[in-house]
């Protein structure tokens, strides 16, 4: 009897250091997730006032994209590509989980660490979104892009790529596609250019280009469409891209559609 007793002692420790590191790291998780909103929303808000809000943005009359833009566009590409893998394993182990129940030649222990993976990726998705937030506003602060022109040549150069989501790995997950407030937002983006095309005195040497842009609205409002360009870009837009096309495809990151594109609420502003 006293041996169990002593069995029963001995085990107390070592659930209690259990208990204290799991609520150390939860508290850990949640302290640093939210000093990852802060500066991902402080540096939000930087873009914003140089900038102004996504929505805001008025590409050129004919669609056109400098050189030099679509070389600063890539460099954000670029820097966003190792958050752009780290979530995609994300979303992998949290797919692979769906994969036990119908799999019926796992075995216990291959379920149980399949488990486990798809538990540790779903608490690390929040913090790898925040990171991945972070990184690309960092980069487009360094390019000095706004957002709104970051979605304009984003949604412009991967209308293709964005319509094949369906029929990628990650078709089943959210992130992998648009969402409505970045669809809402492009939609008004080309509003913005329409607009103004009308307003110049070109109107009458883009007939073809405004009516193409009335379609491309009315494809995005009325749901015809769940991506922009599925056949492509048009016009000086597809024009301007062509030299960069095989760059850009590279740099494509499928599944995180979603993640890539968020904004952080309106109304939300940091003082300091």
């Amino acid at each position: 009897m006293s041996k169990t007793l002593s069995t029963k002692k001995s085990k107390r420790p070592g659930c209690l250091l259990i208990v204290i590191a799991l609520v150390f790291i939860t508290a850990s998780g949640v302290y640093f997730s939210t000093a990852g909103i802060r500066d991902a929303k402080r540096l939000e808000q930087t873009l914003i006032d140089r900038y102004d809000w996504a929505n805001n943005y008025t590409p050129s009359l004919d669609g056109a994209i400098p050189p030099q833009r679509v070389e600063n566009f890539i460099r954000v590409r670029q820097a966003v590509q190792t958050q752009c893998l780290d979530y995609q394993a994300v979303l992998t182990s949290i797919a692979n989980l769906d994969k036990i129940d119908s799999n019926q030649d796992t075995t216990a222990g291959e379920a149980a660490s399949t488990g486990m993976e798809g538990f540790k990726s779903a608490f690390s998705a929040g913090p790898k979104m925040i990171k991945f937030s972070n990184t690309r506003n960092q980069a487009l602060v360094n390019e000095e892009m706004g957002i709104g022109e970051y979605i304009y040549i984003y949604l412009t150069a991967y209308g293709q790529q964005l319509a094949s989501e369906p029929d990628s790995p990650y078709s089943a997950m959210e992130e992998a596609y648009l969402s409505p407030r970045a669809r809402k937002e492009f939609i008004q983006i080309l509003n913005n250019q329409l607009a103004a095309l009308e307003a110049s005195a070109q109107q009458a040497s883009h007939t073809e280009l405004a009516d193409r842009l009335r379609q491309e609205i009315e494809a995005l409002e009325t749901g015809s469409q769940t991506s922009p360009w599925p056949d492509g870009s048009i016009g000086a837009a597809r024009e301007s891209l062509a030299p960069y096309q095989q760059e850009i495809a590279e740099l494509y990151c499928s599944g995180v559609v979603k993640i890539e594109l968020l904004q952080k609420n309106r109304g939300f502003r940091l003082e300091g």
